[in-house]
């Protein structure tokens, strides 16, 4: 069965990031590191919903995979948490379910000063061995 963990995203040069550290993104998509196309840490995944914000352009074209929904009652609605849907390929990851989907009841993506996909990470990634 799916789960929709709560998202805390502190990437906050994406597109899609919204003050509290919420994430208006529609559907999150986590993924193993491209290179080695495997995860030991959590520095090891991305989040392929990052899409970096640097003119207006950049937020008109991640407009395709925003929650507008749950923004506008984000916005309005003291407490109301915006949860994008969660999809996540890092099958070697104790959270990982089949359907690549996320046991975690919640999850951290962080990214300082992010520019590219590489730069972010799920903080809340822990092996499955």
């Amino acid at each position: 069965m799916a789960t929709n963990p709560m998202v805390k995203c502190t990437v906050d040069q994406c597109t899609h990031y919204m003050p509290g550290d919420q994430c208006m993104a529609a559907k999150i998509s986590v993924y193993n590191n491209e290179a080695s196309g495997a995860a030991e840490a959590s520095s090891d995944t991305q989040c392929k919903a990052f899409h970096h914000r640097k003119t207006m352009g950049d937020m008109i074209g991640a407009l395709h995979n925003a929650n507008v929904g749950g923004a506008v009652t984000g916005a309005f609605m003291d407490g109301k948490q915006i949860t994008p849907n969660v999809e996540c390929f890092v099958s070697g990851c104790k959270y990982w379910d089949s359907g690549n989907n996320c046991s975690a009841q919640s999850i951290a993506v962080v990214g300082s000063n992010a520019a590219k996909t590489d730069d972010t990470d799920c903080q809340t990634f822990v092996p499955n061995k």
